[in-house]
This record gives structure tokens, sequence and C-alpha cells, in this order.
């Protein structure tokens, strides 16, 4: 079996960045202080999780949380540290955590992600 990409469905342009070392937050708290991956930018195909999409690809217990399926070309550095950012046709900026990481039958050439967008 032969892993393609369709560049031509790949009209999002995400922001990809790696949880890293927290900082404090003046109220006591620590948050997380993002830090840009590798190449920073990746172009991808967003839709929204639904059951059945969801299955097809991750297990059961992501399908759950799961918010929306990012597709694009792979990139190396992605994990479940993975935070994306992007921003929709209406020009609202959307942020999501990864919450898994699958590279297309082990092939170094699909990366889909199961993501569950942050609410502000």
């Amino acid at each position: 079996m032969t892993v393609t990409v369709d560049i031509g469905s790949l009209r999002q342009l995400a922001t990809l960045s790696a949880l890293g070392v927290t900082s404090p937050d003046g109220d006591g708290g620590y948050i997380p202080k993002p830090t840009a991956l590798s190449p920073a930018e990746w172009r991808c195909a967003i839709e929204k999780a639904s059951a059945r999409s969801a299955e097809r690809i991750f297990s059961a217990t992501v399908v759950a949380m799961a918010t929306h399926i990012f597709r694009g070309r792979f990139h190396a550095g992605m994990t479940t540290q993975t935070q994306l950012t992007w921003v929709d046709r209406a020009g609202v900026t959307h942020i999501a955590n990864a919450l898994e990481v699958v590279d297309t039958e082990g092939a170094g050439v699909e990366t889909v992600v199961a993501a569950a967008e942050v609410k502000p």
C-alpha cells in the first residue's frame, strides 16, 4: 500500500509549538510557555472530529475528547505535547492541544493529529 498526500487539500496553515517550561501566572499558579517547533508552520487539512472519523484512525479513548482532526505532510517533531494554533475563514484564532499523533502506515509521509480545542 502506498501512502500519498493530496497537497491540494492542505488549505489551512497551523502554527506548531511544544508546551515546555512553566512560568508563574501572577496568581500563584503556573502556565506552560510554548516553544515553537521546527518547522513551526504546517500546511494541513482540518475537519471537525466525529465519532466515525476518529474511530477509523484513533482509539476509542481519544474519540470522546477530540474536536478536530488535522492531516498534513509528515512532521517528525509533533507529539502529544504539541499545541496547534490556526485562524479560520472568519478570522477567528483557535488553539488546540494534540491528543494523539499518528504517522500513517509508519511511512513518514502523512501525519494525522486528533486534537481538543482549548476554549478561552
